[in-house]
């Protein structure tokens, strides 16, 4: 042991980066020296697995913080995952009938603080009062109520602003949805929510310094942010980061390179004169966002690499919100990153559902994806079939002109097709769909796609007749073919794990 502590401080911390947490755990207690070296590798990277009803995790790491305000200078990370199976389902979109969770603060405890049974609160929070009042922020007062009963968001947002040198914060539905009632009923979204801690404070980073000479973290070293779109069976009252202002604040934080989020649609939002364009974003996910605004965004971000824009239909939540994606609109949109774009993927989800659970939602598809054709630099492509067939009818059949690498970018090396479901009244079955796959690898690939390496045949659909066949049908259409091909089910991903 004392050869390895006389190693030079780079090597042992090289080497305790690769220690698990449980032994690093270990090792902190071991001696005063490795509890020295062990420290800033334990608070680098924050990984917990946290619960709707249980804030105290949260509670005590924000105590530990506060008390030594030496280990937040060690944390780089901040990874917030969703504990509770049930708050894993509305990854899958599950009805909210069965498993959107009744959500409730956890009932504090004098661990936490001294609790007032008369008040149903922890009065005793000293140092977390005074910190926030001393910010001057406006919304002050009502934080510090929400830290009484352990709301838990409030917690959260405590915590990142005393963290000055935070690279990446991922957070899974636990502390985004809202409190869902069980009342047959969804409620109309606010994006003025009270309970909105966590996007208030990116606003107050980017928008608002008076709380910065006081310790409140600006932001300016965080390069990811990733959080869950809005579900589709309730979108709530007041879902955090739902505001627009949240996604501006974002988007000019000075250092960001990743962002994987949506916000409600804006009429209209004027971006501030002042806040320059985010120089380093190079990837970008958006969920619900309209093309619109997708267009105003993408139109500051000319450094962007990867892009993965994903409809989200929902009905009755806001009039942009349609049942209709506008291809010829979203080509128009991403012009603006043309020579830098390298990895797109186009998504679209819809509900199934009306608010009262009775008419199916459906989705329509305009124009084409043909400009595309000129994007010379993507590399990674995934569509579903769906847009690659435009301009489909139910009644008309298949159109035996129409071609699908007429949607396909001329350089990618890997496309990745999705049978997600569209409507009842989509043209085409599975088979049809395949009839253009094929026609595309054996008759023009060599010369529209001449780069073309792999082939991706995302499978959505849970009731596919190709896995009764054992996949044999898709297998068939590459044979002949140079070509590599993978089939994926949406199943057996576990998206909640990536957040």
């Amino acid at each position: 042991m004392g050869a390895f502590l006389n190693c030079p401080t780079e090597l042992i911390d090289t080497i305790l980066e690769q220690v698990s947490f449980r032994d690093l755990t270990a090792l902190s207690l071991a001696s005063k020296k490795l509890h020295d070296f062990a420290t800033p590798q334990l608070y680098s990277y924050i990984d917990l697995s946290i619960h709707r009803r249980n804030a105290r995790p949260i509670i005590h790491l924000t105590r530990s913080i506060f008390n030594n305000i030496e280990l937040a200078k060690y944390v780089k990370s901040v990874r917030l995952r969703d504990g509770d199976e049930e708050i894993q389902k509305l990854y899958r979109g599950y009805y909210y009938d069965n498993s959107v969770p009744e959500v409730s603060s956890s009932r504090p405890t004098d661990e936490d603080g001294k609790y007032s049974p008369a008040t149903k609160s922890i009065c005793r929070m000293p140092e977390f009062t005074k910190f926030i009042k001393n910010t001057g922020l406006s919304y002050a007062d009502l934080w510090i109520d929400k830290l009484r009963i352990a709301d838990l968001n409030a917690f959260i947002a405590l915590l990142l602003s005393r963290l000055p040198d935070l690279k990446s914060f991922r957070i899974g539905y636990a502390a985004i949805v809202p409190y869902v009632e069980r009342s047959g009923k969804r409620n109309r979204p606010n994006i003025a929510g009270e309970n909105q801690f966590l996007g208030k404070l990116f606003q107050s980073a980017v928008f608002n310094t008076s709380g910065h000479e006081h310790g409140l973290s600006q932001f300016q070293k965080l390069e990811e942010i990733s959080f869950p779109g809005p579900i589709s069976v309730d979108p709530g009252r007041n879902p955090d980061f739902c505001n627009p202002s949240d996604m501006v604040a974002l988007l000019s934080l000075p250092s960001i390179r990743r962002i994987r989020g949506w916000c409600w649609n804006p009429s209209s939002l004027p971006w501030p004169t002042d806040l320059p364009a985010p120089a380093h974003l190079t990837s970008l996910t958006l969920t619900y966002i309209h093309v619109d605004f997708l267009a105003q965004i993408l139109a500051r971000t000319r450094a962007l690499k990867t892009l993965c824009w994903n409809w989200k239909w929902i009905q009755d939540t806001h009039p942009l919100n349609t049942d209709t994606i506008d291809l010829n609109r979203f080509v128009e949109a991403v012009q603006p990153i043309r020579d830098t774009l390298e990895d797109l993927t186009i998504g679209f989800e819809f509900d199934d559902m009306s608010w009262g659970g009775i008419e199916p939602g459906m989705m329509k598809s305009l124009g084409t994806l043909h400009g595309l054709e000129g994007f010379t630099n993507i590399k990674r492509f995934q569509a579903p079939l769906g847009v690659l067939l435009p301009d489909w009818e139910w009644y008309a059949g298949a159109d035996p002109t129409r071609r699908l690498e007429d949607s396909l970018p001329r350089n990618v090396e890997v496309v990745t097709v999705t049978d997600v479901f569209i409507s009842d009244y989509y043209a085409y079955d599975e088979y049809e769909e395949l009839d253009f796959v094929r026609a595309w690898l054996l008759e023009t690939a060599s010369t529209r796609t001449p780069r073309l390496k792999e082939v991706c045949y995302y499978l959505d659909r849970n009731d596919s007749e190709f896995e009764e066949r054992g996949y044999e049908p898709i297998k068939q259409i590459f044979e002949g073919t140079n070509v590599r091909y993978r089939i994926i089910k949406a199943r057996d991903e576990k998206p909640w794990e990536t957040m």
